[in-house]
């Protein structure tokens, strides 16, 4: 059974040490073994849970470079933040749609493109280097740069692998997220605590429509009769600690080994914490190779 939440999820790893001394490590130092844990699952695990896929829209502003030598052989691209939470690219192409509203019709087109070239810096930056593909990027500080330059309005979709939200992170208390037509006891989100130390939420009703505001102010705008409820938010969900903190629990044990100085106990649950890894990473890449013929295109770059 797993924990619901991230006390417990401490208490537990205390439980699983078998040590007395546990008792007098604070929280703070097991919660941040735990964080540890997490930060190697994030670099180490390429499994679903773990993938996402965002969508971004080209503007003017992201286009930049020496647009005068001409698109796209020309030294021109589009740079793109790189979302916060990846870790690791597994691809980037064009949705298919219409022309958008630059000179260069041809981009966006009613193709999908994958950039399947990456870049180093000084490559991508060189018109006069050799690539073997029209299609590339780099990756320079937080920015994606992508050649070549793509037309206002071209959708981008970028799928990767992410860390997750961190262990402890709980919902904000804001009107948002509060669903108006359930109760207070089936909210998703939040909890209602009745604490006034607690974030308020206030709700007023106006023509038979109920609201909930963020401020006094706003919900008296709405209506003057207000009524005030406090919550605090619930945890949002995390897969590692709802499906499988096994791994981390062996990956915190052995964190915390080492603050206790104990070789045996570090050594112990690392072998336990990476055996894991590999297990879950060798069995969704045996579980990818099943249902089809499995084909890769690696480019050797002339070396062969």
């Amino acid at each position: 059974m797993t924990s619901n939440t991230f006390n417990k999820l401490v208490a537990k790893v205390r439980a699983w040490s078998g040590k007395q001394e546990f008792n007098s490590i604070p929280d703070e130092v097991v919660s941040s073994c735990l964080s540890y844990a997490a930060d190697e699952c994030y670099r180490t695990l390429r499994i679903p849970p773990l993938e996402q896929s965002v969508t971004y829209t080209v503007s003017a502003e992201d286009n930049e470079g020496e647009s005068s030598m001409g698109l796209p052989y020309g030294n021109a691209w589009t740079v793109i933040p790189v979302p916060e939470d990846l870790t690791e690219f597994v691809y980037i192409r064009t949705l298919a749609g219409q022309a958008g509203s630059t000179p260069y019709t041809q981009y966006p087109s009613n193709a999908s493109i994958v950039f399947n070239e990456v870049a180093d810096a000084r490559t991508f930056l060189d018109i006069h280097s050799e690539r073997y593909s029209l299609y590339n990027f780099m990756w320079k500080g937080n920015k994606i740069y992508i050649h070549p330059q793509l037309g206002i309005g071209q959708q981008l979709e970028i799928h990767y692998y992410r860390r997750l939200p961190a262990l402890d992170a709980a919902y904000a208390v804001i009107p948002v997220n509060y669903i108006i037509g359930l109760s207070d006891a089936l909210q998703p989100y939040l909890s209602l605590t009745g604490v006034i130390t607690d974030t308020p939420l206030y709700f007023s009703t106006s023509l038979g429509v109920t609201q909930a505001f963020a401020t006094l102010a706003e919900a008296q705008a709405y209506d003057p009769t207000v009524t005030t409820k406090y919550y605090i938010g619930l945890e949002a969900p995390n897969w590692l600690k709802d499906e499988n903190e096994r791994l981390l629990v062996f990956g915190s044990l052995a964190h915390l080994g080492a603050y206790l100085f104990d070789d045996k106990m570090e050594q112990r649950y690392k072998g336990k914490f990476e055996e894991l890894m590999f297990s879950i990473n060798k069995e969704e890449k045996f579980r990818r190779a099943h249902g089809g013929n499995v084909q890769m295109n690696f480019n050797s770059r002339g070396m062969f």
